[in-house]
């Protein structure tokens, strides 16, 4: 299925107007002869000029005129249908026949049904206020897509919930600078914020969760590792940031430094959580009474873990994770990579990737992006409808050994919370042990690597079907 935005972006670059072929006029009689400047200009299919993956059954077919005279007006128009350019001559699909009519916009298809998976051709001529034919139009195509659910082989697939399902929050607390009342009242300004942890063991995975009423910055060992712009109107807090920081922990001490600001007097809170996770078991390292905090702009060296912040206040507890003005909120799962190998043992002829989601995603064949989709499948109603797209990816596959690769992250569904539904990605072939799940490392939520392989992932499993 082909969405208006697609459709409008989709240019002529996804195939080539062929030349040279064969007169599509069958004789020279006097209506025939072409009037001196009535001519089609362009044609579209459902406002694209080559759509590829239709899917309706009845497509509108559309074309714009052009004269070297003043005041010309379309009477009539002819169009045929083929399954190649050579034989629009004697069209094996549709002849409409010469249909009096002015419409030039969107003129229904009305052949017989049309085959999923299917390229046609086409052409137009149309007729003057004097009954002067034009030109036959340049052939243009449009291909089917898989008009129907019987078409789809594909099952849904997902990373397992230990891939991909958020740190738990329950046990952190609300904190902020002790002065006055914080969780109703606390003055516009930046707090900064300290806690040393412990590793007691090798670091296989570490995932920081991070909430602030309204904006954060965030260190671990002394280095950025995340960032949240303060815009009160942005309620950013609702959403908590979840950042893999594997990279940044080793085995010992480490120090987790945050500066929160709050954009605008009222309530004000830093709520976090570090999970690590060893060999031996994954600990919790939640916001609290242990954590310091000052209120004045300490030096530039204050993330460092050798920072000496004995003469801060120990911050103050507000509320717990799911009380407060802030309720219960959740960080948005971790984006997820899946991936399988094939080969291929005989020659390309044509491939096409049908593909969607419940969720957000972009797939790499061999190492190449596929597609320009911004934030695919497209903004909908999961509950209702789900939009696929279809990719020519014959010039992406070689003989041989292959490889896709599919990023898939969360996305926001209308009447579900974020994160309380897992993202799932539609698989043709069907699911097979031959796909495998994995998380990218050191890559915050809202910007995952490729899946072309610019991180090596850090934990693989099977997907769930």
């Amino acid at each position: 299925m082909i969405s208006r935005r697609h459709l409008l972006a989709t240019t002529a670059a996804t195939g080539t107007a062929l030349t040279g072929l064969p007169a599509l006029t069958p004789s020279a009689t006097a209506e025939d002869r072409p009037a001196a400047g009535l001519r089609v200009r362009s044609t579209t299919v459902e406002y694209a000029p080559h759509p590829l993956g239709l899917d309706t059954s009845r497509p509108r077919l559309s074309w714009i005129l052009d004269s070297d005279a003043r005041d010309q007006l379309q009477s009539a128009y002819h169009i045929k249908v083929a399954t190649s350019p050579d034989r629009l001559g004697d069209p094996d699909v549709w002849d409409s026949g010469k249909q009096k009519s002015r419409q030039s916009v969107l003129v229904p298809y009305d052949g017989p049904a049309l085959r999923p998976r299917t390229r046609y051709h086409w052409s137009v001529r149309v007729w003057d206020d004097h009954g002067r034919p034009s030109p036959w139009s340049a052939p243009a195509w449009w291909e089917t897509g898989l008009l129907g659910d019987g078409q789809w082989q594909a099952r849904w697939i997902t990373a397992p919930a230990a891939l991909t399902a958020p740190p738990a929050l329950d046990g952190a607390s609300w904190i902020w600078f002790p002065e006055g009342d914080p969780a109703t009242e606390a003055p516009a300004a930046t707090r900064w914020f300290r806690a040393s942890v412990r590793a007691t063991g090798t670091v296989r995975r570490a995932r920081l969760v991070v909430a602030a009423d309204d904006g954060f910055t965030a260190y671990v060992n002394g280095t950025e590792v995340a960032a949240r712009e303060a815009l009160g109107v942005l309620k950013a807090w609702s959403h908590p940031a979840t950042v893999d920081v594997t990279e940044f922990l080793q085995q010992g001490a480490a120090t987790l430094a945050l500066s929160a600001t709050n954009a605008e007097k009222g309530p004000a809170g830093l709520l976090a959580t570090l999970e690590l996770t060893t060999d031996d078991s994954t600990t919790h390292h939640h916001t609290d009474a242990t954590w310091r905090t000052t209120d004045a702009k300490p030096p530039a060296a204050w993330p460092d873990r050798d920072f000496d912040d004995s003469g801060w206040a120990t911050a103050k507890e507000l509320a717990a994770w799911g009380s407060g003005p802030w309720g219960r909120v959740f960080p948005l799962q971790s984006p997820a990579q899946l991936r399988r190998t094939f080969r291929l043992t005989k020659p390309i002829v044509r491939a096409r990737l049908y593909s969607t989601a419940l969720g957000l995603y972009e797939a790499h064949l061999n190492g190449v992006r596929v597609g320009r989709d911004q934030l695919a499948p497209g903004w909908t109603d999961y509950r209702k409808r789900v939009a696929y797209q279809t990719y020519d990816v014959t010039d992406a596959l070689h003989p041989g050994a292959n490889a896709l690769g599919v990023t898939l992250a969360p996305a926001g569904t209308p009447g579900t919370s974020p994160g309380s539904a897992r993202p799932s990605m539609a698989t043709t072939p069907p699911c097979s042990p031959s796909w495998r799940s994995c998380t990218p490392t050191a890559a915050p939520s809202a910007s995952p690597p490729t899946s072309s392989g610019a991180r090596p992932p850090a934990r693989c499993r099977p997907p769930m079907c």
